[in-house]
């Protein structure tokens, strides 16, 4: 499946000419986001998205903030730049990075969430469309991430099917694999499952595996 969100206008936006509008006069004419993948399977949680707008300054200046609404509990976004800046009469684009930040993998995927570009006199709102249709999280095949943590800890994160219960299973070589059950994990609603264990310090290398058991 193409893991892409995409954009849908909520807002109307100003048209490049009409009658009785100068050419002239500032305006924002669209905006839109666009995902960056696999970026969000990092350990860090992080999601980035370029954000680009279209818009024209006429005689002065028009400066479009960007802002987010309707993000999950715990979830923090920041842009770079904060501000697009637009000068001149032509009609240009300018671009910015919005970096969703959260502790668990894939963070969005049913979560809708809003992006508001706001200048002087209009402003345009956009919402994505969750990532992954009900259909397909019912039948996903399992992700695991890992996390280090203190005391030799390590946390496993796992995207999958919802309500799956999955074996954890780990192995210390993948030429003659001898697959070893660590314990069980079931999926929520919306295919997340988290598994901790301590590591093995003797071992020079360590895979691990979720498998069914249902």
């Amino acid at each position: 499946m193409n893991n892409t969100i995409s954009a849908l206008l909520l807002a109307a936006t100003l048209g490049l000419a009409s009658t009785g509008v100068s050419h002239a006069m500032s305006s924002l004419i669209s905006l839109s986001s666009e995902p960056v993948w696999p970026t969000s399977s990092t350990p860090d949680g992080n999601l980035i998205y370029n954000i680009t707008a279209f818009g024209r300054a006429g005689a002065g200046l028009l400066l479009v903030d960007l802002t987010t609404g309707d993000m999950p509990p715990g979830v923090t976004v920041t842009f770079n730049p904060s501000s697009l800046r637009f000068t001149g009469n032509q009609l240009t684009s300018q671009t910015a990075t919005m970096t969703v930040s959260c502790t668990w993998p894939l963070p969005l995927d049913c979560y809708p969430y809003t992006l508001t570009g706001t200048a002087q006199r209009e402003s345009i709102t956009i919402t994505n469309t969750v990532c992954f249709t009900p259909s397909f999280v019912a039948v996903r095949a399992p992700t695991l991430y890992l996390d280090s943590m203190i005391n030799n800890n390590l946390r496993i994160r796992g995207l999958g099917a919802t309500a799956k219960t999955y074996q954890i299973q780990v192995t210390s070589s993948l030429s003659n694999p001898v697959w070893t059950s660590l314990g069980n994990a079931t999926a929520d609603g919306n295919g997340r499952f988290t598994f901790f264990t301590t590591v093995d310090t003797t071992a020079t290398a360590r895979f691990f595996r979720a498998v069914t058991t249902q």
